[in-house]
């Protein structure tokens, strides 16, 4: 007759459950009202990536800022590699942190994009009314470049006046035709 072995499992230490859940996600108050993060892959979808219904003024300027700040912190990052790439001569390594580079962008403009829109759904306005200031972020990023001096400030001023017109003015009380009011 064979004889069973029975495994002891032992029981963790207080320190060894503290560093596990210290690797694991926090679990804070996320919830409908918190504007900047999310609770799972469907939370983000709805903040970030949809292109219809609503979104308020506090949640579309955190969001926008939030954008912004990392669209900057990995331009300057993966910028400063590609240029110092090519000063060393190697053209490989910098295709690819300018690919890396590309792949960041996508999903911060996809979800600039879907902002705006949403926030031109708020003034009951359609999305396409976005194209403007989008349109003028672009070419104050592509007028340096070409050398075009007076255009890059008066795109850059219609950006900075559309934004500020986007984060100050009230969006319309009550349902409208993009979606009910609670539902921003």
């Amino acid at each position: 007759m064979s004889r069973e072995k029975k495994i002891k499992l032992k029981k963790r230490s207080d320190q060894s459950i503290k560093i596990r859940k210290g690797l694991a996600m926090p679990v804070g108050r996320v919830g409908e009202n918190n504007a900047v993060s999310f609770r799972d892959w469907q939370d983000l979808k709805a903040k970030y990536y949809t292109f219809h219904g609503r979104v308020q003024r506090r949640p579309f300027i955190l969001r926008t800022l939030v954008l912004v700040f990392a669209q900057i912190l990995f331009s300057l990052i993966l910028y400063s590699k590609f240029v110092e790439s090519l000063i060393i001569g190697r053209p490989e390594l910098a295709a690819v942190f300018a690919i890396i580079f590309i792949v960041l962008t996508i999903p911060v403009v996809w979800a600039q994009i879907s902002l705006g829109i949403r926030r031109c759904h708020d003034f009951n306005k359609s999305g396409a009314l976005f194209i403007v200031p989008y349109v003028c972020y672009i070419g104050s990023l592509v007028a340096p470049v070409l050398g075009l001096h007076n255009l890059e400030i008066l795109v850059q001023s219609i950006t900075a006046v559309s934004y500020l017109a986007l984060f100050t003015i009230k969006g319309n009380s009550g349902d409208n035709a993009y979606g009910a009011e609670h539902a921003r």
